[in-house]
């Protein structure tokens, strides 16, 4: 079963589930690392930061005419 579409849709999900806890794993891992590191050597995750940066492009703070 070389293509994952043939498989059930049970197997779909629990190989989903172990991807899922493996990512989990690996990123709670990157994040003990990167706390370790000084700040020079620590390094991003790129799709956090994209979507930090997409949020205060497109979705910008309310303009709040009452400051000076």
């Amino acid at each position: 079963m070389d293509n994952i579409e043939a498989m059930p849709t049970a197997v779909n999900y629990a190989l989903l589930e172990k991807a899922l806890t493996a990512f989990e794993a690996a990123k709670k891992l990157l994040t003990i690392a990167q706390v370790t590191l000084t700040p020079e050597n620590q390094f991003r995750d790129t799709r956090e930061t994209a979507a930090t940066l997409d949020c205060f492009a497109y979705h910008p703070a309310p303009k709040n005419h009452n400051l000076r």
